[in-house]
């Protein structure tokens, strides 16, 4: 009984020190995001912000822990499920994948360069350059 509840407590601190935080460029005017924008965004459905500006979506790779989580908490599904739609829009011709960055860093700095731009990272205190976008 001891080893399942030390199990769970191990699952659930290991959630909270990767939260994640949505993240956009300061041209971005929206300070809060649904659930269901969010995906709309992710999945490459939504493709321009209420005032007409291009959204510039960047991601880490599936095997990244931070990208792992993204998907999880926010977008409330695997990695993979991500992927498989990006792959149809990609191979049918109807849309294109987001920009693919090799780390967090590299992420954030992209973020900061382009106008009209979403991407996530871990939740950071540094808020500098960035918009924070809160999931409602």
């Amino acid at each position: 009984m001891i080893k399942y509840f030390f199990l769970i407590s191990l699952f659930f601190l290991s959630v909270d020190c990767h939260a994640v935080q949505v993240i956009a460029h300061p041209s971005v005017e929206l300070q809060q995001l649904s659930p269901a924008q969010l995906r709309a965004l992710f999945s490459m459905r939504q493709t321009q912000w209420p005032d007409g500006t291009a959204v510039r979506v960047y991601v880490l790779s599936n095997d990244h822990l931070v990208h792992q989580n993204f998907c999880k908490q926010q977008l409330r599904m695997f990695p993979y499920q991500l992927d498989n739609i990006w792959n149809r829009l990609s191979f049918s011709g109807i849309g294109t994948r987001p920009q693919l960055v090799s780390s967090e860093a590299e992420l954030v700095q992209m973020i900061q360069q382009t106008p009209g731009s979403i991407g996530y990272r871990s939740i950071s205190a540094d808020e500098t350059g960035v918009r924070i976008i809160e999931i409602l």
